[in-house]
């Protein structure tokens, strides 16, 4: 029998994967890059609310704010990009720049055993997830990849032509904007479970990997849900025989899968 912090950590990384195919959207989009914009942005969203529970306990979820700033985040990223690149790299950096100034500014203010909580938003331990964390996980990603599936073929001509498509009539923008909130819940989500650490590497460098390995957006989509549970495992299974940080295991593991792919296509050139 495992046991039940592994087993928690088993699933957690399943439904974790599951939101790694719409980061190949995203990936297509010319947009992964928001999903560590989105991570951070947390951070001063859970500074922000531990703030405002202190104040008002019974009124004040911090997660609300968490996802409150994520949502927000990626809303104005959607419709900053519609401008051009220079004007979503200038708006992803303002609000890098609030979010880390709220948390800095806000954590020095807070109790000890409060900075812990906000802290938690930043490294935590995926051996920790709670039955609560796991019943999170599941539905964001469940939501996610059935998202992903659904508008699949929606998702594939904003990426490549948006203004053939809204010229036949697809409303680019209302998918646009689902594409990046529907990001931004599962990151949220994922943040609060692990952490900003093993999120950005968990959901990006699989992502990022199943781009080298092929160009067919079928398999990539795949391949990247694969490598990102088998990083899971992975890390889950070398955490336990070296007695190291499983979190750390994991983001080392995917981190290694992306070095083999990207070397692997070098090689093949």
């Amino acid at each position: 029998m495992f046991d039940p912090f592994i087993l928690r950590a088993i699933m957690g990384t399943f439904f974790m994967s599951l939101s790694v195919p719409i980061m190949v959207i995203m990936l297509l989009r010319g947009s992964l890059y928001i999903t560590p914009e989105i991570s951070h942005a947390a951070l001063g969203g859970a500074a922000l609310g531990v703030l405002l529970q202190m104040i008002s306990p019974v009124l004040v979820n911090p997660f609300l704010i968490v996802l409150l700033f994520c949502l927000i985040t990626a809303v104005l990223a959607a419709y900053a990009g519609r401008s051009g690149p220079q004007a979503l790299g200038a708006m992803l950096s303002a609000l890098l720049a609030i979010s880390v100034t709220i948390y800095a500014v806000i954590r020095s203010w807070l109790p000890i055993e409060k900075k812990i909580l906000v802290d938690g938003y930043l490294i935590s331990d995926i051996l920790l997830l709670s039955i609560i964390d796991l019943l999170s996980l599941a539905i964001a990603s469940i939501i996610a990849f059935t998202i992903t599936i659904m508008f699949y073929r929606e998702f594939i001509y904003i990426c490549f032509d948006a203004d053939t498509a809204e010229a036949l009539g697809l409303r680019v923008k209302l998918y646009n904007i689902l594409l990046f909130v529907t990001t931004s819940i599962a990151v949220a989500v994922i943040v609060k479970a692990v952490g900003v650490l093993l999120s950005v590497t968990l959901l990006t460098l699989p992502a990022a990997a199943s781009r080298a390995l092929t160009r067919s957006i079928n398999i990539m989509l795949l391949a990247s849900f694969i490598m990102a549970l088998l990083s899971g495992l992975a890390g889950i299974a070398l955490s336990y025989q070296l007695n190291i940080p499983t979190s750390g295991a994991i983001a080392l593991i995917s981190t290694a899968i992306f070095l083999i792919t990207h070397l692997t296509r070098l090689k093949r050139r």
